[in-house]
């Protein structure tokens, strides 16, 4: 089976986080409930994404998913394009923004793979915001020759990477710890930035990189909305943690500029 085709099968089937909330399917209530789990668990996206500081600016986010970042953008009047390689997540985004009756004249959804951009519309994008998506297509090196087609030089860009010495990644080596909460993601890859570097060629500076985030909770109670530690965190000072989560944390945030 074709890679590529293995992977949108895989998140057509699984939209990711879509069981983040047990409320009525595409209900107001239900998106709100995915949208609060994900900033409770993962705040650090609302400081790095910075919805608000895109009203009225073009934004390109690869990778959209269900919208839970895209509506974001949108309701803080971005001019919104959206990308993702899975219909049934693009049809899940196109619900909500209609629950939440937000200007659809603002937003496109695109049917599309990260290698290849081909369809999605080349103007002069004030952000391209990727969270959490480019580590999981087959041909990461293409996906990033796409993105630098569709950049100016004056477009930043915002990507999120699994870190490749992070504390998941040590764990994998040591225990049946999955990276994924979903079961069996055909594709995952961690990147540290000798990694990165060979993947942007000299395509890109790097303004700038950092680490954060470490998921502290027990997957079982997690998925029942139940935030109950892993024994370890459990008892740790919230300063070392954080100290803790800049030095090996899962997620490599990474801010670049075409060159």
């Amino acid at each position: 089976m074709n890679k590529i085709f293995q992977v949108k099968s895989y998140w057509n089937d699984q939209p990711c986080n879509i069981n983040h909330s047990k409320k009525k399917f595409l209900s107001r209530e239900y998106f709100n409930e995915v949208r609060k789990k994900r900033y409770f668990v993962e705040p650090h996206i609302l400081k790095f994404a910075d919805f608000r500081k895109y009203k009225g600016k073009n934004v390109l986010e690869i990778g959209c998913g269900i919208g839970t970042d895209g509506i974001e953008f949108i309701k803080n009047g971005a001019k919104y394009t959206g990308v993702d390689l899975s219909k049934s997540s693009l049809d899940i985004f196109n619900e909500r923004i209609k629950v939440f009756k937000h200007n659809n004249k603002k937003s496109t959804l695109i049917e599309s793979s990260v290698e290849d951009l081909k369809n999605v519309p080349k103007i002069n994008y004030d952000l391209i915001y990727s969270f959490g998506v480019i580590h999981h297509t087959p041909n990461m090196k293409k996906a990033f020759n796409e993105i630098y087609k569709k950049a100016n030089k004056k477009t930043l860009i915002k990507i999120m990477l699994y870190a490749k010495y992070s504390y998941k990644n040590f764990m994998l080596d040591i225990t049946n710890y999955r990276y994924e909460a979903q079961k069996s993601c055909p594709v995952v890859y961690k990147v540290d930035q000798k990694d990165l570097e060979q993947l942007i060629q000299n395509k890109f500076k790097i303004v700038d990189i950092s680490q954060d985030f470490i998921f502290p909770y027990q997957i079982k109670p997690y998925k029942k909305n139940i935030y109950k530690k892993i024994k370890h965190f459990e008892h740790m000072p919230s300063k070392v943690f954080k100290r803790l989560s800049k030095k090996i944390g899962e997620h490599m945030l990474i801010c670049l500029r075409k060159i």
